[in-house]
């Protein structure tokens, strides 16, 4: 798993190559989780640390993070800052 995308009432999982849904919210599929691995990013998604290739600083100090081989920009949002800059050594 890579990332996670509240959509509705239904959370998203993205592997590198499908997308399954889980009947549940993003903080409830949150909750499941690792929480050594995983990280609440913004109010929508949850993101994989070891998955993340790059780390893009973004406006008003956020950031945007990226994966391999995936089209995709999940940002971190101002309130989460500074503990992912702790969890990823920045």
């Amino acid at each position: 798993m890579y990332y996670c995308k509240a959509c509705e009432r239904e959370t998203l999982v993205y592997t590198r190559s499908k997308c399954f849904s889980a009947n549940c919210s993003i903080s409830e599929f949150y909750k499941k989780l690792n929480e050594n691995n995983f990280f609440k990013s913004h109010r929508s998604y949850i993101v994989n640390l070891d998955k993340i290739s790059e780390i893009i600083p973004w406006f008003n100090n956020t950031f945007i993070v990226k994966f391999p081989n995936l089209d995709v920009e999940i940002p971190v949002s101002r309130n989460n800052i500074s503990e992912f800059k702790h969890l990823m050594g920045i």
